[in-house]
């Protein structure tokens, strides 16, 4: 389309006189359009066409608008029609498609070799492939889909990978959309229960309370869960950024908005977000940041002033949420001893549940193990478990020795990176973090941003060539 497109263009050029034959038929068309009360499908297309002639132009750009629409899924699947809900997986096979179709200067250079992680990963997939034997059509097509099909996500920015300047939009489409969300998260705070039921959200499925009846934030997502890992996300690329440009007009404005992150993850009582966040914090106070050193001791500060027994204070740390799950992963040991190798892909968490209401099964008597790492214990076996192990030290590994490559901007952009992923990490332990909308595709977005930034390059093949030796005052070329 996209060359179709450029060929019109050229020829308008080419015969200018055509100009106003076309441009008259195009309001011609226009009027017929909205005579006929197709007004605001013609808005759409005059908006969709341009988007996606661009989008083949570059499939960066589609990257981009992916992750300016991932904090809305929940709004798209609560009010949107319900053909819209697999857009995401929509949006990810046509942009892989565009890569092999899209202008040689969009994608990268050929010689490249593939990070270590993918190996690990492709053996990861296989053995998920191989237990999806064990279980159901059902459970086993929805399982595999949530935990491997977001992965095509960083294929694709390895075949067109994010130049500075995307990258750099990366950040203010983040740090934009993580403002929004938050206001909408403490607006939430202000109304009732009973007016966000009233809006469409159904009771103990979105609207959540926790100790003294308190409703979580879930903002534009569908849970809570979500809209605290994601301002996590924001506060931990936006602040690096930020710091390293701090008369940057962004920066300036991430500062000013910074205590209404804070305050939106508080009030979605998400207590892995803020774990991650310590984590991912911590790290860069210690290893780039020192000037994050001294907002420890004001974090201690404040957390006097807040009374012990408030229900907010009970909500947030209180060790019962903690003691539940425990307690579940302990009352579970003796499942998995008697399955070492797994109950076989999608038995456990969101994909259990949503294979149960497929198959008419209550979802209610699926188990949740709210730990990303259990979850592949129970699912794949103790194998499961150790590739998983492999996999995240490897990209760990690659996110570290990609910081040391870069250079300027680069590397502050891949610090919040790293701390991302030790936020991910740590929040796995409290959370089925890769089955939530939109954690997933973005931890595969931020993989494939970094893994594209310093990639290695194939070697050469070893050519003979005859060293010159030299005999009595000649030289001997070997032939």
């Amino acid at each position: 389309m996209s060359n179709a497109m450029a060929a019109i263009l050229e020829d308008l050029r080419n015969h200018p006189q055509r100009s106003p034959v076309v441009f008259g038929a195009g309001v011609g068309v226009a009027a017929l359009a909205i005579l006929a009360g197709w007004g605001l499908w013609l808005a759409i297309l005059a908006i969709l066409v341009p988007t996606a002639i661009a989008v083949a132009n570059r499939p960066q750009r589609g990257i981009l608008i992916m992750c300016a629409l991932l904090p809305y899924d929940g709004i798209i699947k609560q009010f949107a029609p319900g053909w819209t809900n697999p857009w995401k997986q929509a949006l990810t096979l046509g942009l892989l498609a565009l890569t092999f179709v899209c202008p040689a200067a969009a994608r990268a250079q050929t010689r490249r070799v593939f990070p270590q992680w993918t190996k690990v990963f492709l053996v990861f997939v296989a053995l998920g492939v191989i237990s999806a034997y064990r279980v159901d059509r059902e459970t086993a097509l929805v399982g595999l889909r949530l935990s491997y099909f977001s992965a095509l996500i960083a294929l694709t920015i390895w075949r067109c990978p994010l130049d500075r300047r995307d990258r750099d939009t990366f950040v203010t489409i983040f740090i934009a959309m993580a403002t929004v969300t938050a206001l909408v998260g403490i607006w939430q705070q202000t109304v009732s229960d009973s007016y966000l039921h009233d809006l469409g959200y159904a009771y103990n499925e979105t609207i959540r309370f926790t100790a003294g009846m308190t409703v979580r934030s879930f903002s534009t997502f569908n849970l809570p869960f979500p809209f605290g890992f994601y301002l996590m996300l924001a506060v931990l690329i936006g602040l690096p950024m930020s710091l390293a440009e701090p008369r940057r007009l962004r920066s300036k404005v991430f500062f000013a908005v910074l205590p209404v992150l804070l305050l939106g993850m508080f009030f979605s009582f998400v207590r892995g977000a803020m774990l991650g966040l310590a984590v991912g914090l911590l790290y860069l106070a210690f290893h780039r940041y020192k000037v994050l050193v001294y907002g420890i001791p004001l974090v201690l500060v404040a957390a006097l002033f807040i009374p012990s027994g408030a229900a907010l204070t009970n909500a947030v740390f209180s060790s019962n949420s903690l003691g539940d799950r425990t307690s579940s992963w302990g009352d579970r040991l003796d499942h998995f001893a008697e399955n070492p190798f797994g109950t076989g892909i999608g038995t456990t968490g969101a994909a259990a549940e949503k294979a149960a209401k497929l198959n008419f099964v209550d979802p209610n008597t699926t188990y949740v193990p709210d730990n990303s790492w259990l979850k592949v214990m129970f699912e794949l076996g103790v194998i499961g478990l150790w590739l998983l192990v492999v996999m995240f030290v490897s990209m760990f590994l690659m996110v570290r020795n990609t910081e040391k490559q870069v250079t300027g901007i680069d590397r502050d952009f891949v610090a919040g990176c790293t701390a991302q992923m030790l936020a991910v990490m740590a929040a796995s332990l409290v959370a089925t973090y890769f089955e939530l909308v939109p954690m997933d595709q973005l931890f595969w977005i931020t993989i494939g941003i970094v893994a594209a930034m310093a990639p290695r390059e194939k070697a050469d093949a070893a050519v003979f060539r005859p060293v010159p030796t030299v005999r009595r005052g000649r030289v001997n070329s070997g032939r």
